[in-house]
């Protein structure tokens, strides 16, 4: 939570770097969990 908190100080543009890069870490985990439930239905 400090780390959210500190979040708070950056300027926009270090923030709008960060939800892109949050963005980008979620993007993925769902597209491996995707893939890896397709490929659980495929067996």
């Amino acid at each position: 939570m400090e780390k959210v908190a500190l979040m708070e100080s950056l300027n926009d543009e270090e923030k709008h770097t960060i939800y892109i890069m949050l963005d980008a870490f979620i993007g993925k985990r769902r597209l491996k969990d995707a893939l890896s439930s397709l490929l659980t239905e495929v067996k």
